[in-house]
């Protein structure tokens, strides 16, 4: 689709979704990490109109919790770790969960250390480095989360699977070395860039996607009523999977390709009021040109995905 089309979402004939999910960082939350004043209010809107509001975030949990209660969100499903685990807003409790194999997490330590680059480990919602520098210091900045530092990283992924590694180098290194890391490990990992320093490794089959899928079943809605808003790298399979898939205009063009509608980022808690005012009762044709048919999501819940209170393996 033109993306200057694309942009010209005011004048769409909108259908209220069954379920709207959005990312975080870049879409939700400015570069600066600021939300819009309007942000809350559309959000209840959403609310009043029976449409569920999912988070789908690349973040921890209790970083992602903090987020949503900053924005009057406290109940609800939020995906996190790009899929990797869905949770309660409210309890707390972990509907499933999706940890890297111990063997595979331990060569992605072993091999940016080779290369020289910072990364952390995320064991049940903690965030673990084996050296404070700049990047983790930095991190802590971006989040707010606490960092424990251990010995050998290597030797605590191996004890203790993580749920998700992140590597963190300046922007100009990422895209250097991140197509070498996805080509090593393309059939084992998900391996992709979030935030322009930001490359993440978790278990092969993860995805938003995936998790988005999951959560519709679980709640009985359709994937073709679903709205899924992103900026990322990270973001493009869940616009693919939905049947309406938006993508910030501030966004690369290859986020912007993926999807049906682009909204500027200030402009969005308008989107959501628009969304909450539609008419109910769309299918797929009464969606916007170009809204894809209904197909088998991309990312299917991750083979390890487990309800809750069940232990993962190796666990």
């Amino acid at each position: 689709m033109n993306a200057g089309a694309q942009t010209a979402w005011r004048g769409l004939a909108l259908a209220r979704p069954d379920l709207v999910a959005s990312d975080l960082d870049g879409t939700l939350l400015t570069p600066g990490l600021e939300l819009s004043p309007a942000l809350p209010g559309a959000l209840r809107a959403l609310a009043a109109a029976g449409v569920v509001f999912a988070i789908c975030t690349g973040r921890m949990f209790r970083s992602a919790r903090a987020v949503a209660a900053q924005m009057g969100v406290r109940e609800g499903l939020v995906v996190c770790y790009q899929g990797a685990m869905v949770a309660d807003l409210a309890d707390g409790s972990t509907l499933y969960h999706t940890r890297m194999r111990p063997e595979d997490a331990a060569a992605v330590v072993r091999r940016l250390r080779v290369l020289g680059r910072h990364v952390n480990a995320y064991i049940d919602d903690e965030m673990y480095v084996d050296e404070v520098d700049k990047w983790a210091l930095h991190y802590t900045r971006h989040t707010g989360v606490e960092l424990h530092q251990v010995d050998d990283l290597e030797a605590e992924v191996l004890r203790r699977p993580p749920t998700k590694l992140v590597a963190i180098t300046d922007a100009e290194d990422v895209t250097r070395i991140l197509p070498d890391l996805q080509r090593r490990w393309r059939k084992r990992l998900f391996v992709e860039r979030s935030q322009p320093e930001y490359i993440e490794f978790a278990a092969g089959g993860v995805s938003k996607s995936g998790a988005l899928q999951w959560l519709c079943e679980r709640r009985g809605l359709r994937r073709e009523r679903a709205v899924a808003c992103g900026d990322g790298d990270n973001d493009r399979d869940m616009l693919r999977w939905a049947g309406l898939g938006v993508a910030m205009a501030e966004a690369a063009p290859e986020v912007r390709a993926a999807a049906d509608v682009v909204v500027p980022r200030a402009e969005l808690p308008d989107f959501f009021v628009r969304l909450a005012a539609a008419p109910s009762g769309a299918s797929p044709s009464e969606m916007p040109p170009g809204a894809p048919p209904a197909q088998t999501p991309p990312g299917a819940p991750p083979a390890g995905a487990l309800p809750s209170g069940a232990p993962p393996a190796g666990a």
